[in-house]
């Protein structure tokens, strides 16, 4: 049985700020605020997610849960573009095709072919959907930075490459290549890690809460291959719609 922590010892966890605050100021970072509004809004936000959870645990809906998968996706693809930067036509509806996607077909494959639920059980689904979406947003977003930027630094010889008359795809090839590995080398560089640097955060909340460590194993060696699987298929889609994206009807370069 996990030991729980006491309200004075929640509170006395938020002194450890003090540390990031007086190396940041000391260092003259000027982001004082930024850390004091992020934890604030990380403390609510938290707070908030967990009573809302309790409610859709109880009912169990179908409904619900997928509305929350929507918007969970939703927001993952609005928070790549903020981080991108990116405006370009219809990338809204490419970043919600790449994640929801992906997400989907791994989640599915969890939950019908490897842990085996026999009954529809939002506990299991929302957590982990979160743990897949949240990775894919954030491996998305490197792929289509180093995307953009390489794009623009040989931009002359993807023109050079269509005028010959190759295609998106062949002219895009070293770029997109480029792209896809820089959005996958955060998880395979975590998975190299495990069990050796560090204990990931899954293994280790059920290892305290008194689930067996070969059970934690178990689960968290599925999860990092769910992870990783949806950040390839994701990152392949959206690296795809974006070359397309990037041409014209007539193959034509258009960044």
């Amino acid at each position: 049985m996990i030991k729980h922590i006491s309200i004075e010892g929640f509170v006395l966890s938020y002194l450890l700020l003090i540390v990031i605050i007086v190396l940041t100021r000391k260092e003259k970072l000027g982001i004082i605020k930024d850390i004091i509004v992020s934890f604030t809004r990380m403390s609510l936000q938290l707070f908030i997610a967990g009573f809302i959870l309790l409610y859709i645990f109880k009912l169990n809906s179908i409904l619900l849960t997928s509305s929350i998968f929507v918007l969970m996706v939703f927001f993952a693809s609005r928070i790549v573009i903020d981080r991108t930067k990116v405006k370009l036509k219809h990338i809204t509806l490419y970043l919600f095709l790449s994640i929801s996607v992906s997400s989907l077909a791994v989640l599915s494959f969890m939950l019908i072919g490897i842990i085996k639920i026999k009954i529809f059980d939002s506990r299991y689904i929302i957590p982990l959907a979160g743990m897949i979406i949240g990775n894919s947003m954030n491996s998305i977003a490197i792929g289509i930075e180093r995307f953009f930027s390489k794009a623009q630094d040989n931009k002359e010889e993807i023109e050079d490459f269509l005028c010959l008359g190759a295609n998106g795809y062949e002219a895009f090839s070293k770029i997109r290549k480029d792209a896809f590995k820089s959005s996958m080398l955060p998880s395979l560089s975590s998975a190299s890690g495990m069990g050796i640097v560090f204990l990931p955060g899954m293994m280790t909340g059920q290892i305290l809460s008194g689930i067996n460590p070969i059970e934690s194993v178990n689960y968290q060696i599925v999860i990092v291959i769910t992870i990783a699987s949806s950040v390839a298929i994701s990152n392949y889609i959206i690296l795809r719609l974006l070359e397309k994206s990037t041409l014209n009807n007539k193959e034509q370069l258009i960044i």
